[in-house]
C-alpha cells in the first residue's frame, strides 16, 4: 500500500471519528432547553392578551419576524431566515396562555405567559420549552440560540408595543 493510501485512509478514519465524536457529544446534551423571562407592563392583562392575540400584527413588532398567518389550526410566523414554526394555542385567558410549536428547523415545544395583576399594570412571566431531538441539533441550538435571551427579546417588543 503506498503512501498516499494510507494517508487517505488515516484521513477518513480521522474525518469519521471527528463526526462519531461530534454525535456522541450532541447524544449526551439534553434535548430540552428552557429559556424564562418576566417583566412589568404598565396595562391591564386584557390589553396585553390583545396585543399576543393579534397574532398578524406581530411581524411589525417583533425583530426577526417576516410574516404570521393564520391557518384552521392556529398560526404560522416565517422568520426572516425562512423559518416556518406553526403555533397551536391551547389556552388563551387574561390569566394565562399556552402555546404549542412545531418548527421545520427540527424541534418542538411549548411557550407559556403567566399575567399577575400587580399595581396599575401586569407581571408577566414567559417560559419557552423546546425540545431538539437531533444531537447535531441540540449543538447547534446551543452554539447559536439562548431561549432566556430570546424570552427577555420577546418581552421587551412586547412590552414597547403595548406601552405605546
Amino acid at each position: 500500500m503506498g503512501g498516499t493510501m494510507r494517508y487517505l485512509i488515516w484521513t477518513a478514519l480521522c474525518l469519521i471519528g471527528a463526526v462519531g465524536g461530534v454525535v456522541l457529544v450532541g447524544m449526551a446534551l439534553p434535548a430540552a432547553r428552557e429559556g424564562r423571562a418576566e417583566t412589568v407592563i404598565d396595562a391591564p392583562p386584557a390589553r396585553i392578551l390583545a396585543v399576543i392575540a393579534d397574532v398578524e400584527a406581530q411581524a411589525s413588532w417583533r425583530e426577526g419576524i417576516a410574516q404570521v398567518t393564520r391557518n384552521a389550526e392556529g398560526w404560522v410566523e416565517v422568520t426572516a431566515r425562512g423559518e416556518e414554526i406553526r403555533f397551536v394555542a391551547e389556552k388563551m385567558t387574561e390569566a394565562l396562555i399556552r402555546l404549542r410549536f412545531v418548527s421545520d428547523a427540527g424541534y418542538t415545544g411549548s411557550w407559556e405567559a403567566v399575567m399577575t395583576p400587580e399595581g396599575s399594570g401586569t407581571r408577566i412571566t414567559v417560559v419557552e420549552r423546546a425540545e431538539v431531538p437531533s444531537p447535531i441539533g441540540r449543538i447547534l441550538a446551543r452554539l447559536f440560540f439562548d431561549p432566556e435571551a430570546f424570552a427577555t427579546t420577546y418581552l421587551a417588543a412586547l412590552k414597547a408595543r403595548v406601552e405605546d
